[in-house]
Order: structure tokens, then sequence, then C-alpha cells
């Protein structure tokens, strides 16, 4: 999942997306990528801002990871990438 960090206004919305779609069946056991996008954009919020916004910590079922991430510059991409290829491997 992507989420635009210097969108505060529509971070709910994404939250409760991103809950609804978490409990499907289709989704019990998946780990959950959480690219906090935008970093190089002042004012933007920080991934652990993102991760309380969207209550990743509730996801007590299943594991997640939020990474910082800029896509313009590429910083965050590779990380955010070896770990859903590790998760990918482990299962």
């Amino acid at each position: 999942m992507v989420i635009d960090s210097s969108d505060k206004e529509r971070l709910h919305i994404s939250k409760t997306e991103l809950h609804t779609m978490m409990e499907s069946e289709s989704l019990r056991n998946a780990s959950l990528l959480v690219f906090a996008n935008k970093q190089d954009v002042k004012g933007s919020l920080s991934a652990a801002k993102i991760s309380e916004a969207l209550a990743l910590t509730s996801l007590q079922d299943r594991q997640w990871h939020i990474q910082a991430c800029s896509a313009l510059t590429g910083d965050g991409l590779f990380e955010g990438l070896d770990w859903i290829v590790a998760q990918i491997g482990s299962h």
C-alpha cells in the first residue's frame, strides 16, 4: 500500500480502506508493506505518524512493515522491497 504522507486530510480514508481490505478472507495470512511516500515533501508526516494514524499496531495477527520513501528520489524503495521479498521467501 502506498500512502501520500503529505495528504493528511485523506489519511482517515486510507485507514478505513486498509482495515476493510485486511479483513478480507483472501488476505487473512498476507503480510502488509506500507510505503509512506513523499517524504521529500516539506511538512509530510513521518512513517511513525503514518503508522499511528493507520493504527498498524492493531494488525497483530500479521506481519507488517512501514517504509518511509520518496518515489521521486528512490529513497527507501529498495528497503521496502527487500522486506516484502523476505516475507514471501519465509512462507
